[in-house]
């Protein structure tokens, strides 16, 4: 089972789907760095960051990039240490995933996963320290589909609404999951970032793995700002194994 930090993060980007799509104006600025305190029960246990870097290029075409790292520390560190980041590639228009590459340090697992979207041919070719998974033909894919770390930024693009409920795909190079978002309540909450208006959501757990799937009656619940930039703010999750709680702790961008 993955460690508390990393599973509550990479859960809380992965379950996420954009409502609309993005318009001409994205809500968040090349630059913007988001870090979170991420704690298990009441013990803190690390930090996460979401960060927005200066588009660039991939093979010759212009794309947006955005990394997420996480880690633990202190007794967390020396009982599960944690190392992961993720680097995700996509187009302009923050519809299709190019490139996806993952650096997992948890315990004694280590990978270096690495997702080539071949939009051509509609395929994505997943390897593990640059070899693929073994007895099985390259992942089928189709337009629209995003990875587990840019479909955080395609939904606070597409500015939910309470009373929405989405279906959409998203997918780390070996399986397409069809996720389902609802969008229930606002209510202002309080971080260690500030004060914010919020939207409350909550993602389907029937389809998810390892300790969701063991656990009945799973929940998650995601706040995010209803300010126009739809800063990803509290996430909360409640499995067999304890309470996870990821918070926002500082903003930093070009238009702070």
């Amino acid at each position: 089972m993955a460690h508390p930090l990393q599973l509550l993060f990479i859960l809380f980007i992965t379950q996420l789907s954009a409502i609309n799509l993005p318009g001409k104006e994205l809500p968040f600025p090349e630059g913007e760095r988001l870090e979170y305190q991420m704690r298990w029960n009441f013990l803190r246990v690390g930090t996460a960051i979401l960060l927005r870097n200066t588009n660039t290029t991939l093979e010759g075409k212009p794309c947006l990039h955005f990394t997420m790292t996480a880690r633990t520390y202190g007794i967390a560190d020396k009982i599960f240490k944690v190392r992961d980041k993720i680097d995700s590639y996509t187009d302009l228009k923050l519809q299709n995933t190019l490139h996806y590459k993952q650096t997992q340090r948890e315990g004694k697992t280590e990978r270096d996963i690495v997702v080539r979207f071949d939009r051509e041919n509609q395929i994505a070719h997943y390897t593990n320290y640059g070899k693929p998974l073994k007895g099985r033909d390259p992942l089928k894919i189709r337009d629209g589909i995003l990875d587990p770390l840019s479909i955080m930024y395609a939904l606070r693009a597409g500015k939910p609404e309470v009373g929405d409920l989405v279906k959409l795909p998203a997918t780390d190079g070996k399986k397409i999951i069809e996720v389902e978002v609802g969008v229930l309540k606002r209510e202002e909450i309080k971080v260690p970032a500030g004060k914010f208006p919020s939207i409350v959501l909550a993602p389907a757990t029937k389809d998810l793995r390892g300790v969701f799937e063991k656990t009945k009656n799973s929940k998650i619940e995601i706040w995010v700002s209803d300010d126009g930039h739809y800063y990803p703010l509290r996430v909360k999750s409640k499995v067999i194994v304890g309470s996870f709680i990821g918070e926002l702790d500082s903003i930093n961008s070009s238009e702070n």
